[in-house]
């Protein structure tokens, strides 16, 4: 479960048509996602998902707020609450780095408009809104017709890694594509009558709404072994 510093934040997805909300690859974006808030919130790479550190251990690329993915001694977590509303726009298959990895690029786009941490809203130093770039290969493909397991359920974080073999290679918060950037802010602007950010005295507090897809309650599917 999230820690406690987090039990009021939510996560809910969509996908692009074409794309399986409930593939391995979108799932393994959710974990990561999700599983970077709670680093950002605590400073502390262990309160994430299990599998977490193991996939992240060698990530690359723009790396901001110099939180990822270490510690902060002595720094109090904050205290997140509200609603991310998360946008898979597109998962690529690019040329893979090792013979025998499966490699994709992923962007996400990200809706925090209704969010805060310890009861600040969002700033022009926090943007309530993201377009995320993720480059991650899988080191144990399945096997064609291979039957990945659904994650879906009420918990608001994984009980087991859900990471399998996949490693994250890149990740960048603010991706340099110009294209997917502008795809992020059109949607963002679109859901928000094109206002960036909340007038200073606006102190409405955040929407809390059901995570989706969520977790499962009783996982007894092993990722690293997918159903045939």
């Amino acid at each position: 479960m999230l820690p406690h510093y987090m039990t009021d934040y939510r996560n809910h997805w969509i996908a692009d048509p074409g794309i399986d909300l409930f593939g391995e690859e979108a799932t393994i974006v959710r974990a990561f996602i999700e599983s970077d808030a709670v680093v950002e919130s605590s400073g502390d790479s262990n309160q994430a998902y299990p599998g977490f550190t193991r996939a992240t251990a060698d990530t690359r690329g723009t790396i901001s707020n110099d939180r990822r993915y270490g510690n902060r001694p002595g720094t109090p977590p904050r205290t997140y609450r509200g609603t991310s509303i998360n946008r898979i726009l597109s998962i690529e298959d690019i040329q893979p780095e090792y013979r025998g990895d499966s490699t994709v690029v992923v962007y996400v786009c990200t809706d925090a408009y209704d969010t805060d941490y310890d009861g600040r809203q969002p700033d022009w130093y926090r943007p309530p809104s993201g377009s995320h770039e993720i480059r991650m290969h899988n080191t144990t493909p399945s096997p064609p017709g291979t039957v990945y397991p659904l994650f879906e359920g009420p918990r608001n974080a994984p009980k087991d890694d859900v990471f399998g073999g996949w490693i994250v290679d890149k990740y960048t918060n603010a991706t340099s594509n110009r294209a997917q950037q502008d795809l992020c802010s059109e949607w963002f602007k679109s859901r928000h009558d094109g206002k960036r950010l909340r007038a200073w005295n606006d102190f409405t507090p955040p929407l809390v709404l059901p995570n989706y897809p969520g977790w499962p309650d009783d996982n007894d599917d092993d990722p690293q072994q997918p159903q045939s």
